[in-house]
């Protein structure tokens, strides 16, 4: 299977573990903030109460961040490392930061584009027809450096 296109159940069980790792950094992330109003006002501590598209808009940057850095990096994600996957170009090389960063958006804007996999004969998402992308079966630890 090395190499081959990932179909739609592993994609979407490392997307499923990517969504837990963002609402666990979003949870640092409050948890940091509680603390730091804790060590400034100790006596009229209150937890913050963040609005929901607080915490939405917070989350969504989050999630952008996160998949455009480990994309443009090594093409995995946390759960992508779990599942064996990789993210690459329609030449099978590593993202570049702009490329990473338009199907991060791609994938925080319409998340549900990920089912078309389900249909598609190439395996590939909503997403990774517009980017130019697709995701493959990969067990190297890293993608071998660009040449050029």
């Amino acid at each position: 299977m090395q190499g081959q296109r990932a179909g739609i159940v592993s994609r979407f069980l490392a997307d499923a573990i990517d969504f837990f790792v963002v609402v666990a950094a979003l949870i640092g992330v409050y948890l940091g903030y509680a603390v730091f109003r804790f060590l400034l006002e100790p006596r009229r501590f209150t937890w913050p109460e963040p609005s929901s598209l607080y915490l939405g808009t917070l989350g969504w940057i989050l999630l952008i961040l996160y998949l455009t850095v480990a994309w443009a990096n090594t093409g995995r994600t946390f759960g992508k490392r779990v599942l064996g996957l990789r993210v690459v170009t329609s030449e099978d090389d590593r993202l570049p930061l702009w490329q990473a960063f338009a199907r991060a958006c791609l994938c925080a804007l319409f998340p549900i584009g990920l089912f078309w996999s389900a249909v598609s004969g190439r395996n590939a998402s909503i997403q990774d027809l517009i980017a130019r992308t697709h995701v493959i079966y990969d067990w190297r630890p890293k993608l071998p450096p660009l040449e050029g």
